[in-house]
C-alpha cells in the first residue's frame, strides 16, 4: 500500500471546512466563559493549575500541538542538509498534513466566533527562547537521528492527545468524526517516523512498545517523555469510566492460547495519563507542549 498518498487523502478529508461545526463549540465554550479559560487567553498560570474543561480548551490545545509539529517540520525542511534527500518528500507531506490540520482547527474556532490564540514562537532546543536556559533537546535541527527521535515523541504525543481530547466533542458528531480522522493521520505519522528510525538501526517498533529503545532526555525534559509514552505498557482498558477491564485471560481464538501481556499492551493506543503534580491528562500534555515555548 502506498501509505503517504493515502494519508494525503485522509488529511485532506479531515481538513475540509465547507461546513465547519459551530454549535457544539459555542455551547461548550461560550463567550461568557472565556475569562475562565487560561489557554484561550494565554494567562501565565502554573501548568499544574490548568484544566481542559471544555470543548474549546480541547480544540485550542490540539491547535497548539499541530502548530508545534507544523513548525518543527517547516524548520527541518528549510535546514540545508538535515533531512536526507530520499526522505524530503516524506516530511514535506507530513508538513502538509499538519498545515491542513492547523487550518481546520483555526476554522472551527473562527466559525464558532471564539478566540483563536496567537501562535507562539517555538524553540525546539527547549530553551524557551532564552539563551541562558539549558538546552533540553540538543542537535534536533542539526542531526537527523536526533531530529527523528523528537519527531517520534511529538507524533506519539499527538496520537495520545487526540484520543484524550477528541471525546470532549462527542455532542457534535461531525466535529468528533473529523477529529478521529485526524487521529488516524497522526497515528500513521507516528508509524512512519518509527519506521524511518528502525531503518537507521534504532530498536523501535512501528507502534509504541515497552521494548523500544529509550530516548535519553535530561530531567527537565521528562514532561515530554511522560506525556508521549507513560502507561503504554498497560494491559488493562476501561470498560467504562473508572471501571478497568483486565485482559490477562484473553484467549486467542486462532491459536487457542493466551495472548502474552506484551502483545496486549501493544494492541492499544493509550490516552495521555495524569502524571505527578498534574491534575488531569491535558495538564500533563500541556507541560510537554510548554517545553517549546
Amino acid at each position: 500500500m502506498k501509505l503517504l498518498p493515502f494519508l494525503d487523502r485522509l488529511a485532506a478529508g479531515a481538513a475540509a471546512t465547507d461546513s465547519a461545526p459551530r454549535r457544539a463549540v459555542i455551547q461548550q465554550a461560550g463567550r461568557t466563559a472565556l475569562a475562565a479559560l487560561p489557554l484561550a487567553l494565554g494567562a501565565v498560570q502554573p501548568v499544574a493549575a490548568r484544566t481542559i474543561a471544555t470543548a474549546y480548551d480541547a480544540i485550542v490545545q490540539l491547535l497548539l500541538l499541530e502548530r508545534l509539529q507544523m513548525n518543527y517540520y517547516s524548520r527541518a525542511l528549510t535546514t540545508t542538509g538535515l533531512i536526507p534527500a530520499a526522505q524530503v518528500a516524506d516530511f514535506q507531506r507530513l508538513y502538509d498534513h499538519q498545515l491542513q490540520h492547523v487550518a481546520f482547527l483555526q476554522n472551527v474556532l473562527q466559525s464558532a466566533g471564539t478566540i483563536v490564540p496567537a501562535a507562539p514562537t517555538f524553540d525546539f532546543s527547549g530553551r524557551k527562547n532564552v539563551a541562558t536556559n539549558p538546552v533540553l533537546f540538543p542537535n534536533v535541527l542539526s542531526n537527523y537521528d536526533d531530529f527523528l527521535a523528537l519527531a517520534q515523541q511529538l507524533e506519539d504525543l499527538s496520537v495520545r492527545l487526540y484520543i484524550t481530547n477528541a471525546f470532549a466533542n462527542t455532542n457534535d458528531a461531525q466535529l468528533a468524526k473529523v477529529l478521529l480522522r485526524m487521529l488516524a493521520v497522526e497515528g500513521e505519522h507516528s508509524a512512519h517516523v518509527r519506521g524511518l528510525r528502525r531503518d537507521r538501526g534504532v530498536s523501535v517498533k512501528t507502534w509504541p512498545s515497552s521494548s523500544d529503545a529509550p530516548i535519553a532526555r535530561p530531567a527537565a525534559a521528562q514532561a515530554l517523555t511522560a506525556a508521549a509514552s507513560a502507561g503504554e505498557d498497560s494491559i488493562t482498558q476501561l470498560a467504562s469510566a473508572g471501571v478497568p477491564l483486565a485482559f490477562s485471560n484473553f484467549l486467542s481464538v486462532f491459536k487457542l492460547s493466551f495472548v502474552p501481556d506484551t502483545s496486549l499492551a501493544e494492541a492499544f493506543d493509550e490516552p495521555v495519563l495524569t502524571s505527578t503534580n498534574q491534575p488531569n491528562p491535558q495538564a500533563t500534555a500541556q507541560a510537554a507542549l510548554d517545553l517549546f515555548s
